[in-house]
């Protein structure tokens, strides 16, 4: 199934300036939302974790600083200077290019699916949310931005000024309760929250 994607030239180029801002704002509000995901992975102890949209694999260099450590971890993305610097990062680990529409690959096969700044990006979300859900065995950890706000603190720094704040690869814009009835379609709800300017929701199978 094709689709149109909002990757662009200077896209890594952007995941690693966020990842390296040496503002000290900046670095307190990203801490939090990491420290926010570690909390919520501690107990979980999956055997088995996909993260779609790995990038560069950046989020998971931040969660192992913060002690969260992963038996058997699969990446997937469709960027090949992305996926060559997170298996420079992370060589004991796997990362694949892969089209999650289109990836052959069982059913219910990972303890836990974790999509991070991801859905924003992308057309056809509810799409992306049913191919996740039939990986996911366990749980799902999904966060993305929380709207307007973080358009509101883009145009404070001045970023993206002609759009509104408004970053170049955003497609979808969700505020909280938006976002877990989004999710909620999909899957059981069982956690929102917002870690200003993110949202994170933790959720499992929907009963059948």
């Amino acid at each position: 199934m094709p689709h149109k994607t909002t990757i662009r030239d200077d896209t890594s180029a952007r995941h690693l300036r966020k990842y390296t801002n040496r503002n000290p704002i900046h670095r307190l509000t990203l801490g939090r939302f990491f420290d926010a995901l570690a909390d919520e992975l501690l107990g979980l102890n999956p055997e088995s974790v996909l993260e779609f949209g790995c990038g560069e694999g950046l989020l998971l260099e931040q969660l192992k600083k913060r002690g969260i450590r992963f038996r058997s971890y699969t990446g997937i993305d469709l960027r090949d200077d992305a996926l060559e610097h997170a298996r420079s990062l992370h060589p004991e680990h796997l990362f694949l290019k892969a089209d999650l529409l289109q990836w052959d690959h069982p059913a219910a096969s990972y303890d836990l699916v974790i999509a991070s700044q991801v859905l924003e990006h992308l057309y056809m979300p509810e799409v992306f949310m049913e191919r996740l859900m039939h990986f996911c065995g366990g749980n799902l950890l999904l966060t993305v931005p929380l709207e307007p706000w973080f358009r509101i603190m883009n145009l404070l720094r001045g970023r993206d000024v002609s759009r509104l704040g408004n970053h170049p690869e955003h497609v979808n814009h969700w505020g909280l309760n938006e976002f877990r009835e989004f999710v909620s379609r999909f899957a059981a709800v069982e956690k929102a929250c917002s870690v200003f300017p993110f949202i994170i929701i933790r959720a499992g199978r929907l009963s059948t």
